[in-house]
């Protein structure tokens, strides 16, 4: 499951259903895997993150890849 803060840092957690955070993404900014204002996030599949921001005015795609230690890296 992946969680988003929608202030600063603006950064992506992906977690357990119990709350241990597995991986971190990103940073706050405007560059890409930075965010700012990230309000909606969608999982289509084990490898697409969709995140979108409201102070960015902009949907990324990340595309992860499986890292054994943390999961999911972008």
């Amino acid at each position: 499951m992946f969680v988003g803060e929608s202030t600063y840092p603006g950064r992506i957690f992906k977690v357990t259903l119990e709350g241990k955070v597995l991986g971190v993404i990103g940073k706050s900014g405007r560059n890409l895997k930075e965010f700012s204002g990230g309000h909606q996030l969608a999982c289509p599949s084990a490898t697409e993150l969709y995140v979108a921001e409201s102070s960015n005015w902009r949907v990324q795609k990340l595309l992860l890849k499986p890292d054994v230690k943390n999961g999911l890296t972008p």
